[in-house]
């Protein structure tokens, strides 16, 4: 995987985390969209520690695009492309 590709999921990786720390209050009204989040992105860090070897990107983003389905998460897709292309640099 290039390296523009790599940085990317790093960074959706990171975003992940950082929106299950902000979620709030762990409550049975948050439960649902935190865990969604947690399992689509837990196995991503092997993943990413493994060089992606078995990683399948179309699974991954029919996972993403059930988050922005039911939660209205499409800033993964828009981070992914902003890291991906050069235009965010991190």
């Amino acid at each position: 995987m290039e390296g523009n590709r790599r940085k990317a999921y790093l960074a959706l990786n990171y975003q992940a985390l950082l929106d299950i720390k902000n979620s709030g209050e762990f409550n049975i009204d948050n439960f649902n969209h935190v865990f969604r989040i947690a399992h689509v992105f837990h196995n991503l860090a092997l993943f990413i520690m493994e060089d992606f070897v078995g990683f399948n990107e179309d699974e991954f983003w029919g996972k993403i695009a059930g988050l922005e389905r039911d939660f209205g998460l499409t800033h993964y897709s828009a981070l992914f492309e902003k890291v991906s292309s050069d235009e965010l640099l991190l």
